[in-house]
């Protein structure tokens, strides 16, 4: 639980981070005057945005990698379609698939838990991983500007807040459970695969470059998916070898809410 707080902590750090980065860009850029007194931010990032996303549908393809992983890593692919109502307010809509594993921490924990004697044991929180999911949610930006990489080569920005959730499919391969032993270590582990709730929050930002059309731009998310964990305690090892009770005769046990933290990249066509 220790963990989950950490993982929750780190992302509402980078989130916050990342707002600030883009509110003092955009405070710095509102400072610029020309010589005459001209306001260059007016001139060059509000008259002349190479984004504008208002009455504007896209589509999207993104790729996400798990941060702070324990026992479970994920790798997320999605693809997305989105409708923006305002200049500022968007509806995206997000389905995709995972490929979730254990990390190598979880490995070595079965492989030493199969390894010492006892009846009962209980298994171990945060071992859901997600198979696929379809999410819908709202997208608030509110803040543009840009970013002088060079002299004559502006990066432009747009930051984000997406908020939503939706459904996704979930699977559980247990590190204490063992349905079929092989000598002194386990061949199969109690699997569990359920459909579930899962809730988003992500903090981003789009980017623009003056070389392509307002068509095209890149995304960079910090993205949180939540959703419930459970884990059996209580459980008869040697019953488990049965295959009419496969949870040894434990007691399926709520365990609070995962976060799982990830990075997103991806790439969007607005038309």
């Amino acid at each position: 639980m220790k963990r989950k707080i950490m993982n929750a902590r780190t992302a509402r750090s980078l989130g916050c981070l990342l707002l600030l980065l883009g509110a003092r860009l955009a405070t710095a850029q509102e400072k610029q005057t020309a010589p005459g007194g001209e306001d260059l931010v007016e001139k060059a990032v509000v008259r002349n945005r190479l984004l504008t996303l208002d009455k504007r549908f896209e589509i999207g393809v993104q790729v996400g990698l798990s941060l702070l992983s324990r026992l479970t890593e994920h790798y997320n692919f999605h693809a997305t379609a989105a409708f923006n109502v305002l200049e500022s307010l968007g509806i995206e809509l997000r389905v995709g698939g995972a490929i979730s594993r254990h990390t190598s921490t979880a490995d070595k924990i079965a492989a030493d838990f199969h390894k010492t004697p006892g009846k009962v044991a209980d298994d171990l929180s945060d071992l859901w991983g997600m198979q696929a999911s379809g999410l819908v949610g709202l997208r608030w930006q509110p803040i543009y500007g840009k970013i002088g990489l060079l002299a004559e080569y502006p990066l432009h920005f747009n930051f984000y807040v997406w908020l939503g959730g939706g459904a996704a499919l979930f699977k559980r391969e247990s590190v204490v459970i063992c349905n079929q032993k092989s000598g002194a270590d386990c061949a199969a582990y109690y699997t569990q695969n359920q459909v579930g709730p899962v809730a988003s929050l992500a903090l981003g930002m789009r980017f623009a470059l003056p070389a392509l059309t307002d068509h095209h731009s890149i995304k960079l998310e910090f993205r949180d998916y939540s959703y419930l964990d459970s884990y059996y305690v209580g459980v008869n090892r040697e019953n488990a070898y049965n295959q009419q009770n496969p949870t040894g005769g434990g007691t399926l046990t709520q365990a609070g809410i995962t976060n799982l933290v990830q990075i997103d990249i991806g790439y969007a066509f607005i038309f």
